[in-house]
């Protein structure tokens, strides 16, 4: 994400003014202070893709093919995803990996919104340590001599 958060800002700065930033909430910040939400952004939305890399990491160590591993992954983040737009399990909502993966733009208010960005680094951190703890031990009792 840091890659294409400074491809972006390349890009931006050769074909726009460089300058003052406009916030989501309509106030201006110095461009030292935008370039610093852009990392934070950048930062934020990589932690968010923790879950699903955990995710997809212990679903590789269930299976010796890795395009398996990455259609597994892919499949359950599609299902993951409808899953979410069903208001019906809206009980469930919050505890599946990408609710709250649009919280960084929340890092573009001023004042910065934190609730859903803590949320968020609570479920990714719950997911990683869940996930990729079973991969540990389901990986470390693997024989990969074949």
């Amino acid at each position: 994400t840091l890659v294409v958060a400074l491809a972006a800002l390349v890009v931006g700065a050769l074909l726009f003014p460089v300058g003052d930033v406009t916030l989501l909430s309509g106030s201006t910040v110095p461009f030292s202070e935008g370039l610093l939400r852009s990392l934070a952004i950048a930062v934020a939305v990589a932690v968010s893709l923790l879950g699903l890399a955990a995710v997809g990491l212990f679903i590789s160590t269930l299976t010796s093919s890795g395009i398996a591993a990455m259609a597994a992954t892919v499949g359950l983040l599609i299902t993951v995803q409808i899953a979410n737009s069903i208001p019906q399990l809206d009980d469930i909502h919050p505890y599946l990996f990408p609710e709250y993966w649009l919280s960084f733009a929340d890092l573009l208010r001023d004042p910065v919104y934190w609730d859903e960005i803590l949320k968020n680094l609570g479920l990714q951190a719950l997911y990683t340590a869940v996930f990729g703890s079973l991969a540990w031990a389901r990986f470390s009792t693997r024989d990969i001599t074949v």
